[in-house]
């Protein structure tokens, strides 16, 4: 079994409940495919980086994923048939990623020797 990070981007009408289907929808073809779903990140609504259709915003949501690689191209067929979907992407990591947020690094003070 591997890691996988999925982030997509859903179309920025999306929310409330069309938003948590658009969700719901991924994670039921990751579980379909026998993919065990670890967590479900919304990261809510961003300004893309250039326009794509004439839309400037997007509703990023973040996925992370223990499974074989059969769930790269199950994701490809359902993104490029299913509407409300403006991008994904599928990474595989080497080890499990840590899905709490990590404590901010406190830098150590530099003493100068005169």
């Amino acid at each position: 079994m591997q890691f996988y990070e999925i982030m997509f981007i859903v179309q920025p009408e999306y929310e409330g409940e069309e938003l948590e289907s658009a969700i719901a929808s991924v994670t039921g073809v990751l579980e379909n495919v026998g993919a065990e779903v670890t967590s479900v990140k919304k990261i809510g609504k961003r300004r893309l980086a250039y326009e794509i259709n004439d839309i400037k915003e997007g509703n990023y949501v973040l996925v992370y994923v223990q499974s074989g690689n059969e769930i790269v191209p199950s994701l490809d067929h359902f993104f490029k048939v299913s509407e409300g979907y403006l991008r994904y992407m599928v990474v595989r990591s080497k080890e499990e990623i840590e899905t709490q947020s990590a404590e901010p690094i406190q830098e150590e003070e530099t003493v100068e020797s005169e």
